[in-house]
């Protein structure tokens, strides 16, 4: 296990037994904060519906969702589109309480296991959509991911995420390489206004959220500090790409 993904296993054993990180992301985001599913990030019921709607999956489909977390937003999206849901992510602690939480939802058959973006270990051209929700950033190897995507999605299935785009990075050009044809890319809803003040109530409530996350903490206060200087430059964007 690398440091990151170790400091990331540490967040996850703790993080749905922090109330003080739920109420920071429902003071900035109300009613578009969907707190039944436990998520971790900046995913809104927003980007939920926009996502689902996008993905145009046929009822009973395989929806793959890489780096899952929790599981709760790749529930409802397929919950949403009649299909099934396979949750990928490379923490394992962040999957081990999914099922439950799944079957809380209404999704009982919901299937989560480990595996990456770069290694999801799915059947090539068996998934009907694959969706990701603020992960892409992280993956160092971001050319392998995009044809790891491209080989398990079906003809004409697509691929939706969000994430953030640098200036020295184009996704565009890097899932034109790996075969797939983007469809839409759009900045989400007062993103830069809603990230920002979370990070400002992240710093201001340390203590709580030391007591609340141990160890794990470090990882949102080092967020929470580095990335605000950046943000300017780097807009949270949603892309839908397809596999001709």
């Amino acid at each position: 296990m690398s440091t990151a993904e170790r400091r990331y296993a540490d967040f996850y054993r703790y993080q749905a037994a922090s109330p003080t990180l739920r109420d920071i992301y429902v003071d900035v985001y109300g009613d578009d904060y969907p707190v039944e599913l436990q998520p971790f990030g900046f995913v809104t019921r927003t980007d939920l519906e926009r996502i689902a709607g996008l993905l145009e999956m046929p009822a009973g489909g395989l929806l793959v969702d890489v780096g899952c977390g929790r599981g709760g937003p790749g529930v409802a999206v397929a919950r949403t589109a009649g299909a099934r849901l396979l949750g990928l992510d490379v923490v394992a602690s962040a999957i081990e309480g999914a099922p439950a939480l799944a079957a809380s939802l209404g999704l009982p058959d919901a299937e989560f296991r480990q595996g990456s973006f770069t290694g999801t270990g799915v059947s090539s051209g068996s998934a009907d959509a694959v969706m990701s929700i603020d992960v892409l950033w992280m993956v160092l190897n971001k050319p392998a991911a995009m044809t790891e995507t491209a080989r398990i999605l079906r003809p004409g299935a697509r691929f939706v995420f969000t994430t953030w785009e640098p200036a020295y990075l184009d996704h565009t050009k890097l899932l034109a390489k790996a075969g797939l044809v983007v469809d839409l890319r759009e900045e989400t809803p007062a993103w830069h206004d809603r990230q920002r003040s979370v990070y400002e109530r992240v710093l201001a409530a340390t203590d709580a959220l030391s007591a609340e996350l141990g160890p794990g903490a470090e990882v949102i206060f080092a967020e929470a500090r580095d990335t605000p200087p950046v943000l300017g430059g780097t807009p949270r964007l949603l892309i839908a790409a397809h596999k001709p």
